[in-house]
């Protein structure tokens, strides 16, 4: 009865598993897209600093806020990106001004702005004909 038990409990987490873990990705994904909205709507950009560089293509950054928090973010980047920082460097970032902690790089905010406007412009032209 009591391996029964156990099997049942085996069974159970071993199916409950694959669950939890899409769950908590799919949770994460929305969550890094509800952030990025953040930002694209009311981001405030700033100069963040390089502090140190790992392997695997991770940078570390720091950067202040308006009211003069400090943060530091760990990322990881591609290695074209990872080559092209170094410590002491300067980059552009945007933080969002509700929740400063939350940050994204400023090309990529300026990149979603231009695709997201050349979208905009595409649909009034295909309105208009």
């Amino acid at each position: 009865m009591h391996a029964e038990l156990l099997l049942i409990i085996f069974m159970l987490v071993l199916c409950l598993l694959p669950l939890v873990t899409t769950g908590l990705i799919v949770f994460r994904f929305v969550q890094s897209i509800n952030h990025f909205r953040e930002v694209m709507v009311n981001g405030i950009p700033t100069t963040a600093n390089v502090v140190r560089k790992y392997a695997r293509n991770r940078i570390v950054f720091e950067y202040r806020d308006i009211t003069g928090r400090l943060h530091r973010k760990d990322r990881i980047v591609f290695r074209s990106e990872y080559h092209r920082f170094h410590p002491g460097d300067s980059l552009n970032v945007v933080y969002s001004a509700q929740r400063p902690h939350i940050v994204f790089f400023k090309e990529v905010i300026d990149q979603s702005r231009a695709a997201q406007q050349a979208g905009e412009q595409s649909n009034l032209d295909s309105s208009e004909q």
